[in-house]
Parts: structure tokens; sequence; C-alpha cells
């Protein structure tokens, strides 16, 4: 069976105008049990009643909505259901096991269950957090740049660097937001959405599955949600497979500045890349990785000084410095699938035409969601009893802000804070949002947990790294497994966020299979190989989507039954 070897092509075709599969989740009951109906043509879906405040069992309820990719193994077989959280903060599982499942199956094997879940609060799960009174004043909060300051990819990057009211406009909207955030939590629910709690609904959902110990497997954030709950419940873990890990005590204390320290070491790799592959693979190629990075330069430069206007029938926009730069980081989270585009949207661009570099922003969605800059607002799927949007965008703000250390920044420690962080990254505008927003939030749960990250846990823990991650750096998780007693972290020798979203690689899933089935684990310093290549074919005739996909089945584990 083929899959596609990254999330964001999978999230191209949702761009292009796929709807989601709609399911009536008002169907299910709540309930401490775990009732599976059938959902998604193929999966199983459940709601699971948790307390909002575990400190009063006896108050308000969550319903948590669960999705399944139902073991194939016989029942003697049967090992257990793997959580899976996708990252985020705040992207849905609902939404992305559907695609990922049978990916993640033939990693694993058929004698898992699959569970994944749309965290409190957010999409399916219930009560939502929601900022704002309708859908149209959210799409108009959202269109302007100084106020979108959550889009993860960075879909919202300002030029902080030549525009010196940005953090100014950054700031004063964050104080809005802040405001009208508390102002509009008439359920109380806001205090109650951070990590923690998502740690505890997961120790419900596993006892709730029959199971002591949880089985999980965790990206991005899901990194530290995975850390979080070892270092709660260490007794209680009985795998957990964390993939692409973030600096788990800067994201404690706001600090997200050390998370794109390698993202200049994966923009390197694009310009590596792209010379070896030549001037018939590379359509930015140039005589040397140094004069590609050149030509770069001078393509901010002139569109800074310039802007690149873009139009058809069907979308407009101009490509600013904004924009291009964007796009440049979005695609080091991606580069495997994203590389070969970007070089000729790159070309084209200095050749004055913005088509394709304007399009991979409104389709780039590395971050789980479709709401990039200049965007049409417009419903293009029919109406369901689902939610009418997905709000990761209030979550990702309400988890990271109500998680860290409360700060209460000015605009002149802004500034101080985004120059500070400019000695680490050419990209850090892109961490410098999140402090501005979170110096505008109001809401914390003064006993919130807040670390220390560590523990001995009742089984080791496997890390996994990138050799090159724009976001989650590679030695984040050699100092958090150091936390971490028995852990190890494997390396994949790849650019790109999270090993499962940049290539496929038969190393590195024979380990994970390895440690999932019989709970080996590699030897410290172990490295794979993926088994693609960067700009692997010229861009023409299709040759793009089909150099990407990978064909996993038993044949890549002998094994397997």
């Amino acid at each position: 069976m083929v899959f596609f070897s990254s999330l964001r092509l999978l999230l191209a075709l949702l761009a292009s105008g796929v709807c989601a599969q709609t399911f009536d989740w008002t169907a299910i009951e709540p309930s401490e049990k775990l009732g599976w109906v059938e959902c998604f043509d193929t999966f199983q879906c459940a709601r699971l009643q948790v307390p909002i405040d575990y400190s009063n069992e006896t108050g308000g309820k969550a319903a948590i909505a669960l999705v399944k990719y139902a073991s194939a193994a016989p029942p003697e077989d049967y090992q257990g259901a793997v959580l899976f959280n996708p990252g985020g903060p705040a992207a849905s599982g609902v939404e992305l096991l559907q695609f990922l499942g049978p990916y993640m199956a033939a990693i694993i094997g058929p004698q898992y269950d699959i569970i994944s879940f749309d965290v409190r609060g957010l999409g399916a799960s219930t009560p939502r957090v929601e900022f704002f009174a309708t859908e149209a004043e959210r799409a108009l909060w959202l269109a302007n740049p100084y106020a979108n300051l959550a889009s993860f990819v960075p879909a919202m990057t300002l030029n902080l660097t030549n525009d010196p009211l940005a953090i100014g406009r950054m700031w004063a909207h964050a104080q809005i937001l802040g405001e009208m955030a508390k102002d509009r939590d008439t359920s109380g629910l806001l205090e109650h959405v951070g990590t923690e709690n998502i740690a505890r609904d997961m120790l419900r959902i596993t006892e709730a599955n029959g199971q002591d110990s949880l089985l999980y497997w965790g990206l991005s954030y899901g990194s530290t949600l995975g850390t979080t709950f070892a270092s709660m419940f260490p007794d209680r873990v009985g795998r957990m497979l964390l993939d692409g890990i973030m600096d788990v005590e800067g994201y404690y204390a706001t600090d997200w500045r050390n998370e794109v320290t390698d993202s200049d070491l994966t923009l390197q790799a694009f310009f590596d890349s792209c010379y070896s592959a030549g001037p018939n693979g590379c359509a930015f190629y140039a005589p040397s990785p140094s004069e590609i990075e050149a030509n770069l330069n001078d393509l901010y430069t002139a569109v800074l000084a310039s802007p690149v206007p873009f139009y058809t029938s069907s979308s407009y926009g101009i490509v600013d410095y904004r924009i291009l730069k964007n796009v440049v980081y979005t695609a080091l989270w991606t580069p495997y699938t994203s590389f070969p585009v970007l070089s000729k949207g790159l070309a084209e661009l200095a050749g004055g035409n913005g088509a394709t570099i304007y399009q991979m922003q409104l389709s780039g969605a590395v971050g789980f969601e479709m709401e990039p800059s200049g965007q049409r607002f417009e419903c293009d799927c029919p109406t369901s009893t689902s939610p009418s949007y997905m709000n990761t965008w209030e979550m990702r703000l309400a988890i990271s802000c109500g998680d860290g250390a409360q700060v209460t920044d000015s605009v002149a420690d802004l500034e101080s804070y985004w120059k500070e962080a400019s000695s680490i990254s050419s990209f850090s505008d892109t961490m410098t949002w999140m402090r501005a927003i979170c110096s505008g939030w109001k809401v914390h749960r003064k006993d919130r947990f807040s670390g220390p990250i560590a523990g001995d846990t009742s089984f080791p823990i496997l890390f996994i790294g990138n050799t090159a991650d724009p976001i989650t750096p590679l030695p984040c998780a050699k100092k958090t497994s150091a936390a971490f007693p028995g852990s190890v972290v494997i390396t994949q020798n790849a650019p790109g966020h999270t090993s499962l979203f940049t290539a496929p690689s038969t190393c590195l899933q024979s380990y994970i299979r390895a440690y999932f089935e019989h709970g080996t684990l590699p030897e410290e310093g172990t490295i794979c190989e993926v088994d693609v290549k960067l700009f692997p074919s010229p861009l023409d005739n299709g040759t793009f989507v089909e150099a990407h996909t990978v064909d996993v089945d038993a044949e890549l584990f002998p094994a397997a039954p």
C-alpha cells in the first residue's frame, strides 16, 4: 500500500478543495467507558467523559472526541492501544489519524489499535475554546498580520527587522486578545485546557481501554505532552516514542527562542542539496551553495523594496518580504517534498513571477490548519453537525500561554527579547510572536504543573531527532533524554521537522517496530539514513508527487505477519 512520505502533500489535497469527512459526534453519548461506533468509513469513534477540573471530579464535565484505527491482529495477538498526539499544540488528532493511521500501523505492526483524539477544548471535543462571537469576526481578526500571532507555520511571520512598528502592534493586539479570551470564557474552561490536564486525560483513556500503562507516540509538542506525562506518572509508562523534541524547559518558561537553533542548518541543507542536484535537478541552481544563498538574500532585498503582485481569476495577492520569508521557513519543515517546489518558485520570483511562491503560502499548511494569509473566507464544505471550523488557533494560545510562566513584557522588553533571539537564528522572528502573544494572556491557573521534567520511568523512553530540524533541534532531544534514566536518542540523518513528516527510513522504522513489539532499544548514538533523496528528479510530468511516495508494507519488515 502506498502512502505519502510527508504530511504536507496530504494537507495540500485538503487545501485544494477536498473536504474532510464529516461525522455526527452528537450521536455518541459521552461516557466514562469507551463505547466505540463506526465512523469515517474504516475507523471507530468514541467520546470519553472526563472532569473539566480534576481537583473537583463532581463538577463540570468535558467530552474528549477519540478516533481509533483498529488492530488487524487476531485477539490472541492484540497488545493494546497506542495513543497518538500529532503536536501543535492543538493539532487535531481526529483529523490527522484518518490519514496517518494506516501508515503508522504498517510501522508498529497490526497487533495495536492506534487511538488519537482532539485534546480538551479542541475540535470535536466539548466544550470548545472559542474567543470570537462569530466566524466572520474570527476571519477578520486572522486577516490582520499583527493580530494573527499564533500561526505556527508561521503563516504570519512579521518583518521585525525592517518594520519598526511591528513589535508594538503585535504587543497591542496581544493585550486585546488576552482580554477578549478571558472575558468570553464564560464556562471557566481556559484554566483547565493545559498540558497537565491533557496528560491526565491520556491516563483516563488508557485506563478506559483496560490498560495499566500508557503506550504513546508523540510528535513535536507531543514530546512535551509525553515528557509531562512521564514526569507526572513515571510508573505508568509502557512504551513512549517521542519524535521531534521541544525545549521543554523553555516551553514552560514561555521562552521558545531555542526551538529555532537549527533552522539555519536546515536552510543550509537547501543550498547544499540544490547545488548537488545541478541545474537540471534544482531550478534555483547556482555554481556554489554560497551563491545560491546570496541569490536568495538578493530576492529578500528585492521584494522588500518592490513586492511582486500576483493575480489570477481565482486568487490574488502580493509576494513581499514577509510572505517570502514565511514560505522559505515553512519549506524547511518538509524539505523532501518542499525543496523542489521552493526552488521552482524562487527561480520564477527572480524573473518577476510570484505565482508559485504565493500558492505555496496558501497551501503550505505544515501547521495543520488552513488559514494562511490571503486565503479567502468562504465555506465550501457541506453543512454538517461537525464544528464549523477547527479552533486550533485559539487552542494553541490557550495551551502554550496557559502552560508557561506568566510574562508581562512591555514593547521595550519584547524588542530586547527579539534582539537576543536574533543571535540564535535568522528566523528568530518566528519565535518572538509567541512571547508577544503570551505577554497579553490573562488566564493562568495558580497550581498548574510546570515541572520539573524528569523521571525514572517504568519503561525507557525512545527519543527521535533529525540532524537538522528547524523547530525541534536535536540537542533538545539529547538534553531531555538525560533527565530520563535508561532512555535513548536515535538520530535520523535528514533535515526537516520530525522523522514521520520528513522522509521514510526503513532503518528507523525497523527500530520503532522493535521498540513497540519487543521492547528493545537501539544502541546510543545510532544514526539512520532515509530512503529518498532531496531533489531526486526534475520537476516535470508529475514526478514530484511520484518521487515522494513510499511503499510501506510487510516487505519492509520480513518478520511481520
